[in-house]
């Protein structure tokens, strides 16, 4: 049995949530003992770490059957103040909703897909640092591709996807549902996120955006030009943090950064140097437009497409066409300091 003795109650809320301070390390904790958990959900979130994610310290199942989840305290305001904000500028509200949805391409991209299935307003908080966390994961559950339906069915009435009352089981779009609702209450004056809204929270799950990655590409591409781009940081191959892409990707930086350094096209330094700046850019931008990198190139037709014969073949084009521009410049810049120095 766990030894409750390092923690000392500083609060008590209700039967099911505690305020805690673990005496041996000072941390002050929000303690739950749950009744509905997928135990996997925890595991996961206890050895995997995300910015959006409050921490799970320690988790433990009782005697009893209840769960007892030890887990980073929040503080800060919820989503309905957020969303009842109206002189909250669009730009600003909705780069919380930009962070709320890499929480979720977090969860959504983990080895077997993790999907809240409560989300709500209430649920998701914004932290006085400004940073947004996806709280309380009873209702949580690891997504099973060989399942029909959802063993339990939970959620908020009004915002929980149909599919979660036993229509079909859930999946990140049931997620993307739940977020294309808050959408719609936030936005109430903006026609172009409506119908973003409008398609996210579609009835049939065929309808709506795949997953939490494509909601967040639409919205940033499409709603200002003043919104700010993906961050650069981790590159293609790291952001869904899946072992075997970060293996291929690291093989392929390793081994282009190799031939990189060792490489010798000519023994005019010019031509040398104009070859490997070709060869630096046009890799960038083809590693930008195939992976959505920055999201610069999104705006690019087809290129979000949800056909994935019709976005790979317009990819594949918009990469040549780059390379052909690329390699284009870099031939009139290099014939200009050719004639400059002669």
């Amino acid at each position: 049995m766990h030894n409750f003795s390092e923690y000392k109650e500083l609060y008590h809320y209700d039967a099911k949530r505690s305020l805690v301070m673990n005496e041996v390390t000072g941390d002050v904790c929000m303690m739950k003992r749950l009744s509905h958990y997928d135990e996997n959900v925890y595991a996961y979130l206890n050895t995997n770490k995300d910015k959006h994610i409050p921490k799970i310290y320690e988790f433990f199942r009782e005697s009893t059957g209840y769960l007892i989840v030890i887990e980073e305290f929040i503080q800060g305001n919820t989503f309905d103040v957020l969303i009842a904000d109206r002189t909250m500028p669009d730009n600003k509200k909705l780069s919380y909703f930009i962070e709320l949805l890499e929480g979720l391409t977090f969860l959504h991209s983990a080895p077997n897909p993790i999907i809240h299935r409560d989300l709500k307003p209430s649920n998701i908080m914004v932290t006085q640092n400004g940073e947004v966390k996806i709280l309380d994961y009873d209702a949580a559950k690891i997504y099973k591709p060989e399942s029909t339906g959802d063993t339990t069915y939970l959620g908020t009435a009004g915002i929980a996807a149909p599919e979660q009352y036993g229509f079909m089981q859930s999946d990140p779009r049931s997620d993307v549902y739940a977020v294309g609702k808050m959408l719609t209450a936030a936005f109430p004056n903006n026609s172009r996120i409506q119908k973003i809204a409008a398609k996210a929270s579609s009835f049939d799950p065929k309808d709506r955006y795949t997953n939490a990655r494509e909601l967040s590409d639409v919205l940033s591409r499409k709603l200002s030009p003043n919104m700010k781009l993906k961050p650069i940081f981790p590159p293609p191959g790291f952001r869904t943090r899946k072992w075997w892409k970060i293996l291929l990707a690291s093989l392929f930086y390793i081994f282009y950064i190799y031939n990189l350094i060792g490489f010798h096209a000519s023994d005019d330094p010019v031509m040398n140097n104009a070859c490997i700046i070709f060869m630096v850019v046009s890799t960038i931008v083809s590693l930008d437009i195939c992976t959505s990198w920055s999201g610069i190139y999104d705006i690019l037709p087809f290129v979000t497409h949800k056909n994935l014969f019709l976005r790979c073949l317009f990819k594949f084009l918009f990469v040549l066409a780059a390379i052909f521009v690329i390699l284009l410049l870099t031939t009139i810049v290099l014939a200009t300091i050719t004639g400059l120095t002669k």
